[in-house]
């Protein structure tokens, strides 16, 4: 919500609430159900696109272990390496379908001052901060 970093103490350790805002991550039971979601879709993704382009690039013999076991540690090693950065994601899409409110740990300084700008935004016919 406000741009802060440093959001992991280690690379699947969320701190529990942000260091600039005092915004809580986890803000309902569940939570991270979507990240994983995404997290899982891309993988998928990635090992669709590999094994297309493999067969792609060596059509007519595509080689079929090799291409396994690429598939495989992609599959493994995709999820791992995005974990953080799903997270991240899944917290800004949380909080557009479901903005902050007065129960989140949000310090009030913070909401005043984005409801400042977005108040001189509308004023000046630009468009709100995001």
């Amino acid at each position: 919500m406000c741009g802060h970093g440093h959001l992991f103490t280690h690379w699947f350790s969320m701190v529990p609430t942000c260091p600039g805002c005092g915004l809580r991550f986890r803000r309902e039971p569940g939570m991270w159900l979507g990240s994983w979601f995404l997290n899982v879709c891309l993988a998928q993704v990635v090992v669709v696109v590999l094994l297309l382009v493999g067969v792609a690039l060596t059509w007519p013999q595509a080689p079929g272990w090799p291409m396994f076991v690429a598939a495989v540690g992609a599959a493994v090693a995709f999820p791992v390496a995005f974990f953080p950065t799903s997270r991240t994601v899944w917290v800004a899409v949380d909080l557009i379908m479901r903005p902050a409110g007065f129960d989140d740990g949000v310090a009030p300084a913070v909401e005043l001052e984005q409801l400042e700008r977005y108040g001189r935004s509308k004023r000046s016919g630009g468009p709100p901060p995001g």
